[in-house]
């Protein structure tokens, strides 16, 4: 399988600024699984990185313990509480028909509740990314996972979450060997998060490694997981363009910033990484 160095010039045809005749619904819109109280801070990270690179709004399902943290510390984002399976189901019925990305991880929690959450949301929404708890709540749960995944959908993991779920392919492999073990598991998307980033898809394997040791810090993979979200779309990018957007900016950022780095910067950064990009 190919391997290409990711640049901007193998997406950037694609990448969804917005324009004059935009307006919110024409910008599309997020849903985000929000959920442990003590984790809303990548919830925060992963929404706000998501409006800043230009989606239409972002709506974060909640619990009874999150909505009132979360509305007042982002009152930019909609809420919904969520507290049961049955009130998730019919939710996504009637939000499917307005939404078509949905972002699971950030802030989820490692639980039996975010594992059937997720199921639904990859039953019901068109385009998911799956980041952080939403994969490690499958561990030992390989096959029923695999089963939901395709060409819309893409996983973020870095190395131990990838062998958590995927505990047959050997740790001593390089990342391109595990990354293309995946693809022959099924035709999806992933981005194995590293110094290099390898971006995979049933066509081609993307080599980022416009990036930054920096990055290595808490909350850096929810702001990544929030700019790719804001990308993907039927009127926009495809998957592994978006994830391979994702990653040259999110690096970009990183470098500019230089060291010191922390994942608000990484939001700061965002506006100004977009006008780079667009002058280039």
């Amino acid at each position: 399988m190919k391997l290409i160095k990711n640049s901007p010039k193998i997406w950037i045809k694609k990448f969804p600024w917005k324009k004059k005749s935009s307006n919110k619904y024409s910008r599309g819109r997020v849903l985000i699984l929000g959920g442990q109280k003590n984790m809303i801070g990548a919830t925060i990270l992963a929404a706000e990185a998501c409006l800043r690179v230009g989606v239409g709004s972002v709506k974060i399902i909640c619990t009874k313990e999150t909505i009132q943290i979360l509305s007042i510390k982002f009152p930019s984002a909609l809420k919904i509480e969520i507290n049961n399976i049955s009130y998730l189901r019919s939710f996504l019925k009637k939000e499917s028909k307005t939404t078509a990305v949905a972002l699971v991880g950030p802030g989820a929690g490692n639980n039996t509740k975010t594992m059937k959450f997720t199921e639904e949301i990859l039953k019901h929404i068109k385009y998911v990314i799956l980041d952080a708890d939403a994969l490690n709540s499958f561990k030992n749960k390989t096959k029923k996972f695999l089963k939901y995944l395709d060409k819309y959908k893409l996983i973020t993991p870095h190395k131990a979450e990838f062998h958590r779920l995927f505990p047959t392919i050997k740790k001593s492999l390089e990342n391109k060997e595990k990354v293309f073990k995946f693809l022959k598991l099924c035709k999806s998307n992933i981005l194995l998060k590293g110094n290099t980033t390898l971006i995979g898809s049933n066509k081609k394997i993307i080599k980022n490694s416009h990036s930054s040791s920096e990055l290595a810090v808490i909350g850096s993979g929810d702001v990544l997981a929030g700019i790719i979200a804001s990308l993907v779309g039927d009127n926009k990018m495809s998957m592994v363009e978006a994830a391979a957007a994702g990653a040259w900016l999110h690096g970009d950022i990183a470098k500019k910033n230089g060291r010191g780095l922390i994942s608000e910067d990484l939001i700061k950064g965002i506006p100004a990484a977009l006008k780079r990009l667009k002058n280039e």
